[in-house]
């Protein structure tokens, strides 16, 4: 059969631009066009994590930046050692700091400069509390508890305890002025729930208040250079130095669940970290916060080492 050669040549540029339109199409559709490596949803950059100055925070906030730096494309510069939660909030209001490690009774009865009365006992809704106002009025998001209360408790030693019959704070009253009690800085000048908030709320007085640095404030109580310590439940020193929390029978202390917040403004910049850090959510109940800090300052384990290993015993990196 003879075919015209024009008709030919027409034919075929016709073939030709109609599998052009089709791989055209085809780039266009969902499924044939998946960013490599989750590049669109994991946008690459660098964010800064603060911490404040004692096991607890650096552990939670390098499990923070383990599971950014794994789970996406972010490089994360992790802060340690702010001096009170003061330094802290004024660092990631400047922009300096994009998140920190933070506990709600710190920020209600701190920043938020709220009377701890008993209606604020119920720690769901101190939460709530807290989270709204942060966002409203610094533009802060909390997000959900990691699941443990680590709130200040008056600790004394076990046969002291013993010896004197002391099961409550209150049982301390009568013998407190001839007492001296230690506490760290940030505790002992805090408004709303420190140092001389409690005595006040206690109807008590010790003959002494000793400030201190707070890693040295067990061994000052369990060698008995002083007779009690301003704790925290959570410290994994407590139970290592034979040391025994005294029950707050007077409700002062407001609940202080640890969490995570962060910058709204990070957060829009880079939404995968609520994603890639929401494992951490009600994953950590006292006694494991409390294990993870006796690795550090009992057994002296770097605090980075301890939050690698626990990142992988739980299975969420490789």
């Amino acid at each position: 059969m003879v075919v015209n050669n024009k008709k030919l040549f027409a034919l075929t540029i016709a073939l030709v631009m109609l599998s052009l339109a089709a791989l055209s199409f085809v780039g266009c559709g969902g499924e044939a066009e998946a960013p490599a490596n989750g590049d669109e949803e994991f946008p690459a950059g660098s964010i800064t994590i603060g911490s404040g100055a004692f096991s607890e925070p650096w552990i939670l906030a390098e499990i923070a930046k383990i599971l950014l730096e794994e789970n996406g494309n972010l490089e994360v510069d992790h802060i340690n050692n702010f001096q009170g939660s003061n330094v802290l909030h004024q660092s990631m209001m400047s922009g300096d700091l994009d998140l920190y490690i933070s506990w709600t009774g710190t920020q209600f009865a701190g920043i938020l400069e709220m009377e701890i009365t008993e209606e604020w006992r119920d720690r769901e809704k101190v939460y709530n509390y807290v989270k709204d106002e942060f966002d409203e009025r610094y533009d802060i998001h909390w997000f959900p508890p990691l699941g443990f209360d680590n709130t200040y408790a008056v600790c004394v030693r076990q046969d002291f305890a013993e010896e004197h019959g002391l099961e409550t704070v209150s049982d301390l009253r009568e013998m407190a002025p001839d007492l001296k009690c230690a506490t760290d800085v940030t505790f002992m000048d805090r408004e709303g729930d420190g140092y001389y908030d409690m005595l006040e709320h206690y109807d008590m007085e010790f003959g002494e208040g000793v400030p201190m640095d707070y890693g040295l404030l067990y061994r000052a109580v369990a060698a008995g250079d002083v007779e009690a310590a301003i704790a925290y439940s959570t410290d994994g020193r407590v139970g290592a130095l034979d040391l025994v929390i005294l029950e707050d029978d007077r409700n002062f202390f407001p609940p202080y669940d640890g969490a995570v917040i962060a910058r709204n403004e990070t957060l829009a910049d880079y939404p995968q970290i609520e994603e890639v850090l929401s494992v951490m959510w009600d994953s950590f109940d006292e006694a494991t916060m409390a294990a993870l800090n006796a690795e550090v300052d009992v057994d002296e384990r770097d605090y980075q080492v301890v939050a690698r290993d626990f990142v992988e015993e739980m299975g969420w990196i490789d």
